[in-house]
């Protein structure tokens, strides 16, 4: 049984010729001294709990910490990603305005050179055509000298 404050309070011991019955008295305090003991043992035994309570409360807060410390981490990681794509993303159009500009460069002095060499194939078909214009009025001019040789010679023979 379990021995309240109120019990001890209000405990009456009967009275006998000598005084209180020392049986009674004994049997009482016996039950306070089973109830302390088991208060005692119990209070023991919550510190222990408790002392286990603190020991993995710190822990899971020394968890806590770290788990902070990885989001706190993953978040700056995070944002530095974020703040690398944009300036890359930034900077995209301006390198495939400069790689345009390149391609349309090279474009332009590629046409330009095929309209030279154009006019230098033209020049050369013209100096061709203006050789075997030459060539053909020189045979032109030997065919009508020897036909006219030709047509003069039986005369004198």
């Amino acid at each position: 049984m379990r021995v309240t404050p109120l019990d001890i309070i209000q405990k009456k011991f009967s009275m006998n010729k000598k005084g209180y019955d020392p049986e009674e008295v004994g049997a009482f305090l016996e039950e306070v001294r089973e109830g302390l003991e088991e208060l005692i043992r119990e209070n023991h035994e919550q510190k222990g709990s408790l002392s286990e309570k603190d020991k993995e409360i710190a822990r899971l807060r020394s968890d806590e910490d770290a788990v902070k410390e990885t989001l706190m981490v993953a978040r700056k990681f995070s944002e530095d990603m974020n703040g690398s794509a944009r300036r890359e993303a930034d900077l995209l159009p301006g390198e495939a305005r400069l790689d345009a500009q390149r391609v349309l460069s090279q474009a332009h002095d590629e046409h330009r050179e095929l309209l030279q060499e154009v006019i230098h194939l033209k020049s050369i078909r013209l100096q061709h055509l203006a050789e075997m214009r030459a060539i053909l009025e020189t045979h032109h001019r030997l065919i009508e000298d020897v036909e006219s040789r030709l047509e003069a010679a039986p005369e004198s023979a």
